[in-house]
């Protein structure tokens, strides 16, 4: 009875679902996210001073938690390979937050298909084929 009052005070323990990483993807941040000392990512959180509301958010809480990367060119490339591993179209953006300017990458939500600018929806005139 009182392993099952345990369980019950610490949630369900999934073995396989703790400490579960995707390699291909750390790879990939480590390669071109920001890095600790220790060779970890560094990610975006408020300052203390927007934590303790002594200052307005600098930016919205959309950006807290994400990879942090030094140049845009480092996002893009995260962004392109892990776009192969099957990530939705990403794009590279600037944090607010930062004084120095590091990137972000954010879902693209930029319509791939059927919206066309209109110059390309146009149809062109073709000349006849000659014989």
């Amino acid at each position: 009875m009182s392993a099952d009052r345990s369980d019950a005070t610490t949630g369900p323990m999934v073995p396989e679902q703790r400490g579960v990483r995707d390699a291909a993807r750390a790879e990939v941040l480590g390669r071109h996210a920001r890095l600790t000392k220790a060779g970890r990512p560094i990610f975006c959180r408020p300052s203390r001073a927007e934590i303790e509301g002594k200052v307005l958010p600098r930016q919205n809480s959309g950006s807290d938690g994400k990879a942090i990367y030094s140049t845009r060119e480092s996002a893009e490339a995260a962004g392109r390979e892990l776009e192969a591993l099957g990530a939705r179209p990403l794009r590279s953006y600037i944090c607010a937050r930062s004084r120095g300017g590091h990137f972000h990458l954010t879902t693209d939500s930029t319509p791939r298909t059927g919206h066309l600018p209109l110059h390309l929806r146009i149809p062109q005139q073709r000349t006849p084929l000659s014989a």
